[in-house]
């Protein structure tokens, strides 16, 4: 009896070194990004070792970055059965159910791994994350403050606490925070976009249109900076610059409906009607996209024309905006400008 439980014993542990080495090996796999090929060694390496934490981590991460979530979440959720406080399928679990679009459960699960590791900044720079895009901007603050006064050098705190401060319009905190972002990461068109919409946002143009410049040397078809470059032409007032400018990103791949209806508005500025009026018409054609019906309406206001046909054109567009959502703040406020100068269109959107 004695015999065949200490051979038992030597088998499992046997299994868990060659499991163990399995998964060093798809570990070297998954750092090259080569998750198809890991994944049938770790497959095995279960096999050997069916409760192995490190590889049902390395099975979730390996389905994560094959975009496959909800089967990495189970994965992770196998680990933290038998290790419950496992920091890694913590992490993991969290970034399966953002994957998914689950904010609300990644919250959760961050929250949990931070209560059990109060210093654990990758965690912190996750969970501030996905506060600021629930909308919970103070405690995503805190957050990340903490987060880089204990690594300073993050890169993921230095951006998102410094598109945060960009957010609150507290533009002297950001800018040392973006500026040493890039300046770590110079080659990295995101870090670069973070600095130039800093600039952006106070309408230093001159700045930012750098910044976009250096994105396009180093990715000539980036959308966002070809966008960007064009909001700072419209921003310096040089409409028809935008315009080309718009163009050229809708041919690299620009959504057509936000490139024509930029389009469109620099039109506008420069009272260029009929074409103003074609492009937000291509866009409305095709869908009920609200920065069209927007501008549709600022045409309406904007060219001359008889009043009567005004008043029912405008009751036509905003009966279209309250259709898309009633309470809407822009399209109240959109509305509220147009009854402000023609107070009788009360009467066309009751008919």
């Amino acid at each position: 009896m004695q015999k065949r439980v200490k051979e038992k014993t030597e088998e499992n542990e046997n299994n868990a070194i060659k499991a163990l080495n399995l998964c060093k090996n798809a570990r070297a796999l998954i750092h090259i990004r080569k998750p198809g090929q890991a994944e049938p060694l770790l497959l095995t390496a279960l096999e050997l070792s069916p409760k192995n934490p490190y590889v049902l981590v390395a099975l979730g991460d390996t389905k994560r970055m094959q975009k496959q979530f909800t089967t990495a979440a189970k994965y992770y959720q196998r680990c933290l059965e038998a290790d419950p406080l496992n920091p890694f399928a913590m992490s993991g679990l969290g970034d399966a159910y953002r994957g998914s679009n689950n904010l609300g459960s990644a919250i959760d699960i961050w929250t949990q791994a931070l209560d059990a590791y109060p210093e654990n900044y990758l965690v912190m720079t996750r969970l501030a994350d996905a506060l600021t895009k629930k909308g919970n901007l103070t405690d995503a603050r805190q957050i990340y403050e903490k987060s880089i006064s204990l690594n300073p050098d993050d890169p993921f705190a230095l951006s998102g606490l410094g598109n945060l401060y960009v957010r609150l319009r507290e533009f002297n905190l950001a800018g040392p925070l973006l500026e040493k972002l890039v300046v770590k990461q110079p080659q990295n068109p995101r870090a670069i976009g973070a600095l130039a919409n800093f600039y952006r946002r106070q309408k230093d143009f001159s700045s930012a249109e750098t910044m976009f410049k250096r994105i396009l040397d180093i990715d000539c078809r980036n959308i966002y900076a070809m966008d960007g470059l064009a909001d700072c032409a419209r921003g310096n007032k040089e409409y028809e610059k935008a315009k080309q400018l718009w163009k050229k990103a809708m041919v690299a791949g620009m959504s057509p409906a936000i490139a024509k209806t930029r389009i469109a508005d620099a039109c506008l500025q420069m009272e260029q009607f009929d074409q103003a009026r074609r492009y937000y018409d291509q866009v409305l054609s095709v869908s009920e996209d609200k920065f069209a019906l927007f501008g549709r309406l600022r045409l309406i206001q904007t060219e001359p024309g008889d009043k009567r046909n005004k008043l029912i054109d405008a009751a036509k567009i905003l009966n279209r905006l309250f259709a898309l959502d009633p309470s809407d703040d822009r399209t109240l406020r959109e509305f509220n400008v147009f009854r402000t100068r023609y107070p009788e269109i009360d009467a066309y959107i009751q008919a």
